[in-house]
């Protein structure tokens, strides 16, 4: 049996929150599909920028749990050097840089927020489903074929937003709307798990403090090892980003329990850790051309900063830009959500290649952060959204 719906979207995530979240308001009905019960386990450091909470719609204090107003980098140093580098750089800024809150929790909010926001316009269903069965595109719908527990269901939308994810079935089955196959190169994957405060010192192994957000570029190449405070403990994890050419999946077979382990003796002096989880993120999505009915955004888009590994941002922005397009009555939503999403693929292009540059010399990224305006921008940058053309002219004039 086929049911028709109005706007269907596969994820309930930040992304397919975000959309959902402005099609209600504005008075559409949505359909909102997730293979977990919400609060659900989701591996993310979850460090909300400031570029992030201005994005989002409603304000997410009930569950941040610390603002950060500085931020360790630091850099591995040659032993064998006669006159070692200063390994370390500490950023402090009056206005928060981030927010620290717990991926489960911050999911959960913004679905409770959105599935709130229907009441003052349209409609949102949640369904969960044991997994996607088929997609089938036709010139004016989308056919959806779903295993629930009461078996299979086929669904028929005029659109679909496809949200679930870089492991998820709409990015592998929508041949269609797919990013190029050479671009999936460029995924990364990160591991992480979480240590309480209770049994740490007030100096840790690594020098510093347990409460600071420190960002490691020593542990691996292309990518680095993190400290995140929460309220109670520590997020630390360790990732593969920068797209190298050729060489990304050689990174990210590095990203492995041993190292996780061995960085958490050698910053923290633990050799416990709960909850280590591993997450794949799509990245190369500056290359991503929305074709037909199927809108893909997040993860699924590949919308994850390559230089950073923030997916956040990305995933609410290209969600609501999935929902502007929808809601604009155009006779090719594809197209204008193309346009639409522009400017965020530009910035992950700049960061494409930002990326390749800073993780094949990490000392020239550490040497512009010394410089205070170059510091400042390069922060608002990363932190605000300033727009990069601004950084680029400066390190065109740093390097000359």
């Amino acid at each position: 049996m086929t049911h028709e719906v109005d706007i269907l979207i596969a994820g309930a995530g930040p992304a397919g929150c975000a959309a959902a979240y402005d099609l209600a308001h504005a008075g559409r009905h949505v359909l909102l599909l997730d293979k977990r019960n919400f609060p659900r386990h989701k591996p993310c450091a979850c460090g909300l920028t400031r570029k992030t909470l201005k994005a989002l719609r409603y304000s997410v204090d009930p569950v941040v749990e610390r603002v950060c107003h500085e931020i360790v980098l630091q850099q591995a140093t040659d032993p064998n050097s006669p006159r070692p580098r200063n390994s370390e750089v500490r950023v402090k800024t009056r206005n928060p840089i981030c927010a620290m809150a717990v991926r489960e929790r911050f999911d959960n909010f913004c679905l409770q927020q959105t599935l709130l926001a229907a009441r003052q316009g349209g409609s949102i269903e949640l369904r969960k489903i044991d997994r996607i069965a088929a997609l089938r595109e036709s010139p004016d719908s989308i056919e959806f074929d779903i295993i629930t527990s009461r078996g299979l269901e086929t669904l028929r939308a005029p659109i679909l937003i496809g949200a679930d994810g870089s492991n998820g079935q709409t990015r592998r089955l929508c041949h269609g709307a797919q990013r190029p196959p050479s671009a999936q190169d460029d995924d990364g994957f990160a591991l992480e798990a979480t240590v309480p405060y209770t049994p740490l010192p007030a100096t840790l192994p690594g020098g510093t403090a347990p409460h600071d957000l420190v960002f490691d570029f020593a542990p691996l190449p292309g990518g680095y090892g993190w400290l995140f405070p929460k309220a109670d403990h520590i997020n630390i994890g360790v990732g593969a980003f920068a797209p190298a050419a050729g060489a990304s999946h050689a990174q990210i077979k590095q990203v492995t329990r041993a190292l996780l382990l061995d960085y958490a003796q050698q910053k923290l002096g633990v050799t416990t850790l709960a909850h280590i989880t591993g997450q794949q993120l799509g990245m190369g999505g500056h290359n991503y051309i929305p074709r037909g009915r199927v809108l893909l955004v997040g993860d699924a888009a590949g919308l994850v900063d390559p230089l950073t590994g923030e997916g956040i941002h990305s995933a609410i922005v290209s969600g609501q830009a999935a929902a502007a397009a929808i809601l604009s009555n155009s006779t090719n939503i594809a197209a204008t959500y193309a346009r639409k999403l522009t400017p965020l693929q530009e910035t992950l292009a700049f960061s494409h290649r930002a990326a390749r540059a800073f993780y094949a010399q990490p000392e020239r990224g550490f040497k512009a952060m010394r410089f205070r305006v170059m510091r400042s921008l390069i922060l608002k940058t990363y932190a605000d959204g300033l727009p990069h053309t601004r950084l680029l002219t400066a390190l065109a004039k740093l390097t000359t």
